[in-house]
């Protein structure tokens, strides 16, 4: 009886095995100098200091978990992208692995310690695996190109000769070691490589050949598969798609895991002696944030959860990324664009119809930032060129001259207590600031959520003060539309002074506030413990020091304020609130927690004019169609946008939005 095992090198022989691996030997230096020529690509940014090795463990595991099982690739929705995905990822990791086992076995074991492990019924078993890893690969292989060439969903519609020569190459290279594969099969006729389906299948192909000429064709099969298979790993280094093997996965590894809170803004180095702010030109980003760009998949996940774009502006993260590449890859090869960035390759209008909402990075397979480049596009117009439109100004001037965005001042800061018994943080030492914010303290409307928090705070006995007129805008609208110079000024008085009162705890409903407090402050040396007022009411609730009996009627959902939920990671303690809500039913919109959807007021947009379709009548529709009654947010911006879009919409007989705060107060009254 034949012995379940096969030769590693049947019919190939010595000649034909110093040829694979003195081609093999020749494939690696060529794909090594070819990284390094993309290495030197990279390194045409500025300086970024990294320590890759800080918090390693959970880079690693991030990669294993998002990059290695797909959590990340596989998220609702994605199913046949993601399968695909998975299918040739596994496909070809199960077949390295294998070739890796057989070469040990052939070089190592065999020759040293004159064992063989590929025998029996692990042989068997390894064959099994090995088929249907291949054939996973192949139908993989087969539905990306049903998707990219007949399907073709519009976010990728940007098809390119590389991606069809990738597809084929790999197709033929996996196709070819089945054919291999059967025609060792067919001339060997061993029963036991049943266990090899696909290649048992495939051996009847060669049913009316003798024996020598299957020999002399699985020969020239073998070289043929050698020769393309060596091939690709070549072209690894110079296919952009095929690159995105190396680069998405350290990208996972370098973005995955943040080195710097979620929503902060990189500060400007050295901004005292800066010449020049913010970024026209490619050589002006990071090699962190060129790196980016390379690891982009051109998957256009980001471009289908995007609010700008879902809106018709003309905005696409995937386009702004590729368009940034594009770019990158000519400077690279010494094509110098002298006309810079904004209106040449990015137009001024794409760069303001972002609302930094982050579902563009989040989503991202590969963790691309792309309001980090964002950004650093408004600086440079706001402050290298002042180029500055109507709306902006006026938000400039008013937080110049009054400290708040409206132009009030600071006498109107305090109207919204009247009534109330509120210590001020600047006479008595308490143990919360209340944050009260300028939309607050200063829109009628949103004046209810200050009252509504503060009597929450009183009624559950915590020792809590304001600014008053001392509080000024924490500088959030600066911040994100670019103007770095008038934020610091602001950010730094307001430091200062906290730093003066001794304040060591913050409590506010704003979650801009909330994120510049918590995140940006901590850049000029700040060290508050900052809480969103539904953590607060959510511990507060939890220690039962107050009780929330609201009773609404009919169906109540949930908005998540972008900068509270998907920037800070808030998601469960406005939830526990709200769930203590009795009576009615509480239903999620279709688009909640990390995948839900921008109002519109991030990013500095609140103060700007929207001019396309509408972000919070997309929203409020998702709350139509469940039937919501109460849509329940946790931001005055928010509230005031789903406010709108209800009344646009002409919903005002059957929906209203309410802050959390509104509710727990009613219930505790």
């Amino acid at each position: 009886m034949m012995e379940i095992s096969r030769e590693i090198f049947w019919n190939v022989k010595s000649t034909g095995e110093w040829i694979a691996y003195s081609l093999m030997v020749i494939s690696f230096i060529i794909l090594f100098l070819g990284l390094k020529k993309r290495y030197n690509m990279w390194k045409i940014g500025k300086s970024e200091p990294f320590d890759f090795m800080k918090l390693l463990g959970q880079r690693i595991g991030y990669f294993i978990k998002s990059g290695v099982f797909h959590k990340t690739i596989l998220r609702k929705g994605e199913g046949f992208p993601g399968w695909m995905h998975l299918f040739i990822f596994w496909g070809f990791l199960i077949l390295a692995i294998g070739a890796f086992l057989d070469a040990f076995q052939h070089h190592f074991t065999h020759l040293v310690f004159g064992w063989e492990y590929l025998k029996g019924d692990f042989y068997l078993w390894f064959s099994f695996f090995l088929e249907l890893a291949g054939l996973a690969a192949i139908i993989g292989v087969l539905m990306a190109m049903y998707r990219r060439y007949v399907t073709k969903p519009e976010r990728i519609n940007d098809n390119k000769p590389d991606d069809f020569i990738c597809l084929i190459w790999i197709l033929v290279v996996l196709v070819s070691g089945f054919l291999v594969e059967a025609a060792r099969i067919a001339a060997t006729k061993p029963d036991f490589e049943v266990w090899s389906f696909v290649g048992w299948f495939l051996a009847g192909l060669f049913s009316g050949m003798d024996k020598a000429s299957i020999e002399t064709t699985h020969l020239i099969l073998w070289y043929f598969h050698m020769v393309i298979s060596f091939g690709l790993i070549v072209y690894i280094a110079y296919s952009t798609r095929l690159m995105h093997i190396l680069t998405s996965s350290l990208n996972m590894m370098f973005r995955g895991v943040e080195d710097k809170p979620r929503g902060a803004i990189a500060p400007i180095p050295d901004f005292e002696n800066a010449e020049e702010f913010g970024v026209n030109n490619i050589e002006g980003f990071t090699w962190r944030q060129i790196f980016d760009l390379d690891a982009c998949t051109r998957c256009g996940r980001c471009q289908d959860r995007c609010p700008a774009h879902l809106t018709q502006k003309p905005l696409s993260p995937k386009k702004f990324i590729q368009d940034l590449k594009g770019e990158w890859e000519k400077t690279a090869a010494g094509i110098k664009n002298e006309d810079g960035l904004l209106d040449n390759v990015i137009q001024e209008e794409t760069v303001w119809s972002c609302t930094g909402c982050l579902s563009c990075q989040v989503n991202c397979p590969v963790s691309i930032p792309t309001f980090d480049k964002n950004i650093e596009m408004r600086r440079y117009l706001i402050m290298t060129l002042s180029k500055v439109n109507s709306e902006l100004k006026l938000l400039y001037k008013n937080l110049q001259t009054r400290f708040d965005p409206y132009g009030m001042g600071k006498s109107q800061r305090l109207e919204w207590t009247e009534g109330l018994d509120i210590k001020k943080a600047t006479e008595e030492e308490v143990e919360y600031l209340y944050w009260v914010g300028c939309v607050a303290s200063l829109d009628d409307r949103n004046r209810k959520i200050a009252r509504s928090v503060a009597t929450v705070l009183q009624k559950a006995g915590v020792s809590f003060g304001v600014l008053g007129p001392e509080e000024k805008c924490c500088g959030d609208p600066l911040r994100r539309t670019g103007n770095e110079y008038q934020y610091f000024e602001l950010a730094e008085g307001n430091v200062e002074l906290l730093k003066e009162l001794g304040v060591k705890k913050i409590v506010t409903a704003c979650p801009h506030c909330y994120n510049t407090l918590k995140n940006d402050y901590a850049q000029l040396g700040a060290n508050f413990e900052v809480f969103h007022h539904t953590e607060l009411i959510a511990k507060l609730a939890q220690e039962g020091k107050i009780k929330i009996n609201a009773n609404l009627e009919g169906i109540t959902t949930y908005h998540d304020p972008c900068y509270l939920g998907r920037v800070n990671q808030v998601f469960d303690a406005p939830r526990s609130v709200v769930n203590q809500f009795k009576k009615g039913s509480y239903v999620e919109m279709g688009r909640h927690h990390d995948e839900g959807f921008c109002c519109g007021g991030g990013g500095g947009r609140m103060w700007m004019e929207e001019h396309h379709l509408r972000m919070n009548h997309l929203r409020i529709d998702e709350a139509i169609a469940i039937n919501a009654n109460t849509v329940v947010t946790a931001c005055p911006y928010c509230l005031t946008m789903m406010e709108d879009a209800i009344k646009d919409r002409e919903k005002t007989e059957t929906m209203k939005a309410l802050d959390i705060s509104e509710l727990v107060v009613k219930s505790i009254d």
